[in-house]
């Protein structure tokens, strides 16, 4: 039914609605007439009993009850009824349809239904049941009656066979059957004719949407075969043509967007949801040194690259994104980004970086050997300064004040070419860094002593929490080299008289220290880039405090090749002014029995340590 045609569908439900129209109407039709005939049949029945009792009481007397049967015989012959006398008792003394000598045999017919109603009545009666005399079905219709020979009153009976009334019957039925037979016939061949036609522009409605479907939106199809076929037809049409012109526009910005993907100089490649390779641009081909080969493989097996398949699998079972720095056997590097798609699999992109890192390396090296020369010069021009201020030339005032101005700038631009250098160290080898387990307690502590001069010139309180062992895995001249630039710009922008502290926390299997100042605080668009080489937030500021804008930088660098983090709170915690910097080193592998005592003087929270 579901797959049937629908002009069969639309056959068979004008079927059903004409078996309904005409059998319901027949079955009614058969139960009414039914009805009416057996109503007539016994009202026929009542008048022949009573035109029998007229005849009987114009023919009575009768001389013996033989006599009267013979009657009741010849009666019966010319009324085609069976005709019964029944004494009050149930005796039957007379019988059309049974001999005068077996009428004794007879059962008493007392408890006849039609003898019961008329004797409890006194009024005519009539019943319709089977008789067991002669094995027929009977219409019986019986009344009291009086005769001048007998005393008490006889019963008259008249039974008309029921197959009479069944023929009867039969025959109107037949007609009846027949006449709806004709007329189903007819309605047949008309349901067949509106189905059919009703199929016809269902069909022109189908084809046209099979062009549709097959990219055909040159034809168009008016259907008049009524109005709501023709609104059908104009809807149709105008669906089609607005789906072309989608269709259009969607196949034109795929055509931008193959452009744009193909001619990226970045390399792209979209993968599956089993992790396999569905499609890559000219600029990947390049890269991968292959194109159509490519598909169907995974990138592992393309690239020869197991950090990048490790990226793949990574997204694919779930992170959203990442990226990795990978290098190429020409001496190229690419920055890849894997991103999770949301109809599932991934997008890698590859960035070339090769011209930015020879640019890098070639600021570095340039750094690096500016550095060196002006180291010399710097040396020898501090020299000449300490020996003109020696006290053996006689200086005036202004002299002696040209010297002290000397002395202070070669001192700057010294300790920034000493800052360039150790950031070009850092960047250029990191591997150099001896990451050994150490006590980080005594850095701290050793960078506060050195400190305290400085700070005791703006009377600052350096308070220094962390206790040893406080155990971590780091590089003790980079550590600090850290510690030192943190506590140097705490004390440097701290107002006179007030507090720096120093403190720190375990964290999982890392250490989180925190240098904390009162000085004014950073602003938010400027914490993203304080760790940034020669980013200054007050240039003037920084001059007059004599910062170089690198020890930040240094930070960073020296933190993240000792694979930990940096970043900035400001204000902190429950203050309206003030920083605090943090910075994490992962901790130094112990013994079970060590576990405990190898975080010292580190406490278990600290207010801003969740801000990371």
């Amino acid at each position: 039914m579901k797959y049937m045609k629908f002009r069969n569908r639309l056959f068979l439900a004008f079927c059903a609605v004409l078996a309904i129209a005409v059998v319901l109407p027949g079955i009614y039709f058969y139960t009414a007439l039914k009805s009416e005939i057996l109503k007539e049949s016994r009202e026929n029945a009542l008048e022949q009993l009573e035109f029998l009792e007229w005849t009987l009481k114009k023919d009575a007397p009768f001389e013996n009850n033989e006599q009267l049967d013979r009657w009741c015989g010849a009666m019966a012959e010319r009324l085609g009824y069976r005709i019964t006398v029944i004494k009050p008792g149930g005796k039957v003394i007379a019988d059309s349809s049974v001999r005068f000598d077996e009428l004794r045999y007879m059962e008493n017919h007392a408890d006849r239904e039609e003898i019961l109603e008329t004797g409890k009545s006194g009024q005519p009666a009539v019943s319709m049941r089977y008789s067991a005399t002669i094995r027929r079905n009977l219409i019986y219709a019986a009344k009291q009656i009086r005769t001048p020979e007998e005393k008490q009153p006889l019963y008259l009976r008249a039974a008309y066979p029921v197959s009479s009334v069944e023929n009867r019957l039969n025959s109107y039925t037949r007609r009846f059957w027949a006449g709806m037979a004709l007329i189903a016939a007819v309605a047949f061949l008309v349901s067949l004719y509106l189905a059919r036609k009703l199929e016809k522009p269902i069909h022109r409605v189908m084809d046209r949407l099979k062009s549709v479907a097959s990219g055909d939106f040159s034809h168009h199809y008016i259907m008049d075969s009524g109005r709501e076929f023709y609104d059908l037809s104009v809807t149709l049409n105008e669906t089609a043509d607005r789906i072309h012109e989608q269709m259009e526009v969607i196949s034109e910005q795929n055509t931008e967007m193959e452009a744009i993907v193909e001619n990226m100089r970045e390399g792209v490649m979209l993968l599956d949801r089993a992790g396999r390779i569905k499609s890559i641009n000219r600029a990947m081909g390049d890269i991968a040194e292959c194109r159509l080969s490519c598909i169907g493989k995974r990138p592992l097996e393309v690239l020869l690259n197991s950090e990048v398949q490790e990226a793949c699998n990574r997204i694919l079972g779930g992170e959203q994104e990442c990226s990795l720095t990978v290098s190429a056997e020409d001496e190229r590097y690419y920055e890849v980004y894997a991103l999770k798609i949301p109809e599932g699999g991934a997008l890698i992109v590859f960035y070339d970086i090769s011209t930015h890192r020879r640019l890098e390396k070639i600021r570095r090296d340039f750094v690096a050997n500016v550095s060196h020369e002006l180291k010399t010069p710097l040396t020898s021009i501090k020299g000449y300064v300490e020996t003109l201020a020696s006290g053996d030339f006689s200086l005036d005032a202004q002299a002696e004040s040209f010297l002290l101005t000397i002395r202070k700038n070669t001192e700057q631009m010294t300790t920034i070419v000493n800052d360039l250098l150790a950031l070009t160290r850092l960047e250029e080898r990191p591997a150099g860094l001896n990451l050994l387990p150490l006590d980080a307690a005594g850095v701290f502590q050793s960078a506060t002593e050195i400190c305290k001069p400085m700070a005791g010139e703006k009377h600052i309180k350096l308070e220094n929490s962390i206790t040893p062992p406080v155990m971590v895995k780091a590089d003790e001249a980079a550590l600090n080299r850290v510690v030192r630039n943190l506590l140097d710009n705490a004390v440097r922008y701290s107002p006179s008289g007030g507090t720096v502290e120093v403190f720190c926390e375990t964290k999982d299997r890392e250490i989180i220290f925190g240098i904390r100042d009162q000085g004014p605080g950073i602003a938010e668009q400027h914490k993203d880039r304080i760790f940034e080489r020669f980013y200054r937030i007050d240039k003037e500021r920084s001059r007059t405090t004599g910062g170089t804008g690198l020890g930040l930088s240094i930070c960073k660098h020296a933190v993240s090749v000792m694979h930990g983090r940096i970043w900035v709170q400001s204000p902190p915690e429950g203050a309206d002014r003030g920083s605090v910097f943090f910075f994490t080193l992962p901790r130094a592998e112990q013994g079970p029995e060590d576990v405990d005592s190898n975080t010292g003087g580190c406490g278990n929270k600290q207010k801003g340590l969740d801000q990371t």
